[in-house]
């Protein structure tokens, strides 16, 4: 009986060993419409996320967002290993001079279902809440003596000690999660790197033994720590997640957020026709402020090329994805939507009608958004003129 307990208790420690080893250990638009900028901006967009850590051995995930102010994040996780031929030194057990060779097999891997509330002014930390779906549930471990057993003066071999399973899993499918992250899941540039702490709550353990030989009694042991360990349920998490996060079209869904970040179907007006593209026009383009315009002068060709790009305020360098909003400004302070759209490349190109006041809005993910009233001088030369709008980035 000796034997059967210290044996016993040895593989349950090696048992719970290699769980706690294992698991993780702290785991759009917007559109003005009136004539104050807009008060927050939103674009819709998803990262791919790979992780690894004591949460899972290999993970990948998908982070979408498409509303205000939660993301939304699906991920699978995968955590299985196979040990085999382990010496384990069983002195501990009252066997001095003796090895235990153990071999496990073990799988905890989940589907990971969670939502994200970005909070801060940088939006760099977040609190995370969701469930996870247990895939595969399951600690397998096998024992045996490597040599045989002296018993005063009689020698047990191995196979008369006999060998004896462990197996531990878990009553409960789904586990509730709840987290923090450090750095954003989907990030001002492309690429972005955080940190993610958590723990899950697991079910209730279930432990079972499987012996042979002189060790074949200890299958009574399996309820009795079962009913022991009945409150050890916190999987605690940490892991490191590298994103590649793009993004998707304003209008997904049908959707375009308002100036609070609310969203709300709108029908878009059509884009102009054709590129307003004439060769000579007798205007300039000068700055105004939202006032009346004068009123039209007929001229020799009747519209204003104006050839944009949207650039870094601080490097120059010309921005991607770019989405334009063109307002024309009537004479009572109305607006008139002329043309909204993306740029992937960042450059556009407006036709202005001569003597006529505009309002441009151009929205750039990571950078503030920019606002500026232009105006067709209809008694300027005869040009098309290239200008660059400067974007001050997020801080």
């Amino acid at each position: 009986m000796r034997i059967k307990l210290h044996a016993a208790s040895g593989i349950l420690t090696f048992v719970f060993a290699i769980y706690f080893s294992s698991v993780p250990i702290g785991a759009a638009y917007g559109q003005a419409e009136a004539a104050e900028p807009p008060a927050s901006t939103f674009q819709p967009a998803m990262s791919i996320g790979l992780s690894s850590g004591t949460h899972a051995f290999f993970g990948i995930d998908a982070t979408l967002r498409v509303i205000k102010p939660v993301n939304f994040r699906i991920s699978y996780n995968r955590m299985r290993m196979n040990v085999e031929g382990l010496s384990f030194n069983a002195s501990s057990l009252g066997f001095s001079g003796q090895s235990l060779i153990l071999s496990s097999d073990l799988d905890l891997s989940t589907l990971g279902l969670i939502a994200e509330l970005p909070i801060g002014e940088k939006r760099s930390f977040r609190l995370m809440g969701g469930v996870m779906v247990n895939l595969n549930n399951y600690i397998n471990v096998n024992g045996e003596f490597a040599e045989g057993v002296a018993v005063n003066d009689y020698e047990l071999t191995p196979d008369r000690i006999g060998t004896i399973n462990v197996n531990y899993t878990t009553g409960s499918a789904v586990y509730p999660y709840f987290g923090l992250g450090f750095g954003r899941s989907l990030g001002v540039r492309h690429l972005s790197f955080a940190l993610e702490a958590g723990a899950m709550v697991r079910g209730r353990p279930d432990i079972r033994f499987n012996s042979t030989g002189l060790l074949s009694d200890n299958a009574q042991n399996g309820p009795v720590l079962s009913e022991n360990f009945k409150n050890v349920r916190v999987h605690p998490s940490v892991g490191f997640r590298l994103a590649y996060k793009f993004n998707l079209p304003k209008d997904l869904f049908g959707l375009r957020p308002g100036a609070e970040g609310t969203s709300e179907m709108v029908d878009a007006p059509e884009p102009v026709a054709k590129e307003r593209l004439e060769s000579e026009t007798k205007e300039q383009l000068t700055d105004a402020n939202p006032a009346p315009p004068k009123q039209a002068v007929p001229t020799a060709s009747p519209y204003l090329i104006v050839k944009g790009a949207a650039v870094d305020a601080v490097t120059n360098l010309e921005l991607r994805q770019a989405y334009i909003d063109l307002y024309k400004v009537r004479p009572n302070g109305d607006k008139t939507l002329e043309r909204t759209g993306p740029y992937p490349t960042g450059q556009f190109t407006l036709g202005l009608d001569p003597g006529d006041t505009y309002e441009l809005n151009i929205t750039v993910p990571g950078y503030k958004p920019f606002k500026k009233v232009l105006k067709a001088d209809p008694g300027g030369a005869a040009k098309t003129i290239t200008q660059h709008f400067p974007l001050e980035a997020e801080q």
